[in-house]
């Protein structure tokens, strides 16, 4: 897998423990996974709390992730559990986006009609200057999971779909 470069205590810590249950283990399953949504509060129903009182909203462009299903992401979990393929996998919806792209699906498919504006990281981090600080590129290759034939996750815009119709 790419070299880690955590950006927060929050990433730096969960690595650490990666790491201390890797030495202090032998047979275990870590899994990272990335942009998640769900039950529960998330981006998803975030920008459908906002499409109730906007007609346009700004939303990060240049921060790129693989937005990922709880559902895909469980079956996956239930998937590896029992296989003995013990180890280290990466656990996200496949392809990638911008938090903006991900917004304009979620209106798309919802069929809300939101205009979605465009910030930088670092124009938005002027404007909120207690905001944590989040890595550019996040997105997470499955190739571990493809590997061992358990790569159970859809397309970010299928799962997405799939959500949407269902909440």
């Amino acid at each position: 897998t790419d070299p880690c470069g955590p950006v927060t205590a929050y990433g730096r810590t969960k690595l650490a423990g990666e790491r201390f249950a890797q030495q202090h283990c032998g047979r275990l399953y870590i899994l990272r996974t990335a942009w998640l949504y769900g039950d529960g509060h998330n981006f998803v129903r975030t920008m459908l709390r906002l499409a109730e009182t906007k007609d346009e909203i700004t939303v990060v462009s240049d921060q790129i992730g693989s937005p990922t299903s709880t559902v895909d992401l469980a079956e996956t979990i239930c998937a590896l559990l029992g296989t003995g393929a013990y180890g280290l996998y990466h656990a996200t919806c496949e392809g990638h986006c911008s938090w903006h792209d991900f917004a304009v699906k979620i209106f798309e498919l919802s069929g809300k009609n939101v205009r979605v504006l465009t910030i930088s990281t670092e124009e938005y981090s002027r404007e909120h200057p207690g905001a944590a600080p989040r890595p550019r590129w996040s997105v997470l290759e499955n190739a571990a999971l493809k590997a061992v034939g358990k790569n159970l996750f859809r397309s970010w815009e299928d799962a997405l779909y799939e959500y949407l119709r269902d909440i």
